[in-house]
């Protein structure tokens, strides 16, 4: 490692340190604090958000790619996190033009004025590993031209080793290897933020979905320019949209809200349970609507994939989902590998059959109200599930294997991501029914076979179980053949999936665990 990597290293290790160790210490004092705890803790939000932001923009690499990260984790963060690193989305110091130039002309081993006939110098954009330039071309076509930051390559190798060792620095203290395998969660990352660093493979990434996506008439995905790309120049189609949290700009356009959020759920879980090749960074400065209503993806550095097999039981589960059915739902987690061998599948199934409803609506509270972050700190957890059954989900959590599977990170932050952005433009949305629309006829299916083996096999008690919801299964079955699915099916349990990231700790479980227990750990980690 360089003079220069070793002194970032050496600084992000000491903020890490000093953050974690700041909030430990005030999570074990808030009782001295009395009234004034929650005036500290939020002065101590605030400080270490603005704090971090500082640092990251004066970093840059992937400490920012992390702000950005967390900045969409309202299940997780703070409101005053949130607030600060929602900055990080936007513009960024951008690198001195005459250095990106140079870049360009030695990727394309021609000066300038050969590729674009205008080139502006005022980046459109500057990100954390690149930068965007608009121009045109010198047919007169309208590009955007991505460029790598010079010396991006080392930055975010020494950040990948920065990361290696918080994770190890906080495993060692809340023993989060019970919880994740970091080994997989490690390579996860490594994998995603060294592709990034190809726009080769993005541009090959951008014509995947727009061959995925070919036949959805909501979106719309930028032509790549191969003549003029490289490994560190990619250009392609100019889009000229609004953000997609402009709600101002959407208004003015008389695009109808609700219409926009259905048909960006319905974008994603397409990409999700259909494709099974999704957008993993859907934050807002990377998608966008035109005035007439189309959705616009951009940057496809980032993306992931899901197995035939996995997308099959990620129906399951949503079937399971809408029909209230927990045997149903506990099977399908367990076969995605959220609960382990030896797994009391039956009791877990009976622990939280009654409560299903009463924890989808403890989980809306997180979203609505207070994040998970703040109502661990302050101790002050308010669920409506009674004590004796939280006392029991906890007791089986500490009991069971209960894991969070590899490769399902950047999945659970993209699905966190979309569902914010849906909410923001309808707070009524019913995400789960639009995601249910998007199961294959073979999950429906099994799903179905599955219940009826069971009723076999477990007879009365199962069937007594099945009846008090039987009416909606019914009619759910019905909708889901005829493809006119309408259900129930509320934005709260669209939030469980959030809450499986926040899961990422014991002392999160413990304070939470009524309102996450298995249920909100699965749902949005669907891998």
């Amino acid at each position: 490692m360089s003079q220069r990597g070793t002194v970032r290293y050496a600084k992000t290790m000491g903020l890490a340190v000093l953050f974690v160790v700041q909030l430990g210490w005030l999570k074990y004092t808030r009782f001295l604090h009395g009234s004034r705890h929650q005036q500290m803790q939020s002065a101590l939000y605030t400080w270490q958000a603005k704090r971090f932001v500082r640092f990251a923009i004066e970093m840059g690499g992937l400490i920012v790619k992390l702000g950005q990260f967390m900045s969409v984790r309202i299940d997780l963060l703070p409101k005053e996190y949130i607030t600060e690193l929602s900055l990080l989305q936007d513009a960024l110091p951008a690198v001195d033009t005459d250095r990106i130039v140079a870049v360009i002309e030695t990727e394309l081993t021609h000066p300038l004025a050969q590729t674009y006939a205008t080139f502006d110098r005022a980046p459109v954009a500057a990100a954390s590993l690149g930068q965007v330039h608009r121009a045109t071309l010198l047919d007169g076509t309208t590009v955007a031209v991505k460029v790598l930051r010079p010396g991006i390559e080392e930055l975010v190798a020494t950040d990948l080793k920065s990361l290696r060792r918080v994770l190890r620095l906080v495993n060692h203290w809340l023993h989060i290897d019970q919880l994740i395998d970091l080994t997989v969660l490690d390579a996860d990352f490594s994998a995603t933020f060294t592709n990034e660093l190809d726009y080769l493979l993005e541009a090959h990434n951008a014509e995947a979905f727009q061959r995925n996506l070919l036949m959805n008439m909501h979106v719309d995905i930028p032509k790549i320019y191969w003549e003029h790309s490289t490994r560190r120049v990619l250009t392609m189609e100019y889009m000229d949209g609004a953000r997609i949290d402009d709600l101002d700009a959407i208004d003015a356009w008389g695009i109808d809200r609700h219409d926009l959020a259905v048909n960006l759920a319905g974008l994603f879980f397409q990409m999700v349970l259909d494709d099974g090749f999704f957008h993993a960074d859907p934050h807002p400065g990377n998608v966008f609507v035109r005035s007439d209503g189309i959705i616009q993806l951009i940057d496809f550095g980032m993306v992931g994939s899901i197995t035939a097999t996995a997308r099959e039981l990620y129906g399951h589960l949503v079937v399971a989902l809408v029909r209230r059915d927990a045997p149903g739902i506990v099977q399908a987690l367990k076969s995605l590998g959220f609960l382990g061998p030896g797994a009391d599948t039956r009791a877990l199934a009976d622990l939280i059959g009654p409560y299903i409803d009463a924890i989808v609506g403890d989980v809306a509270h997180f979203y609505t109200d207070r994040s998970m972050m703040d109502s661990m700190m302050s101790g002050n957890v308010n669920l409506t599930i009674d004590a004796a059954t939280l006392t029991q989900i906890q007791e089986f959590i500490y009991t069971q294997p209960i894991t969070l599977p590899g490769q399902t990170t950047f999945l659970g932050k993209a699905l966190i991501t979309v569902l914010g952005l849906c909410l923001r433009l309808d707070p009524d949305l019913d995400l789960i029914a639009t995601s249910a629309t998007y199961v294959s006829q073979d999950a429906k299916t099994d799903a179905a076979r599955d219940m009826m083996t069971r009723i076999a096999r477990e007879g009365w008690d199962l069937v007594k179980g099945i009846v008090p919801t039987a009416q909606r299964w019914m009619s759910v079955a019905q909708k889901l053949d005829d493809g006119s699915l309408q259900v129930e099916w509320s934005q709260a349990v669209e939030r469980r999936m959030a809450q499986s990231q926040a899961r990422s700790t014991r002392r999160i479980i413990q304070a939470i665990a009524a309102a996450t227990a298995v249920i909100v750990a699965v749902l949005w980690r669907r891998r």
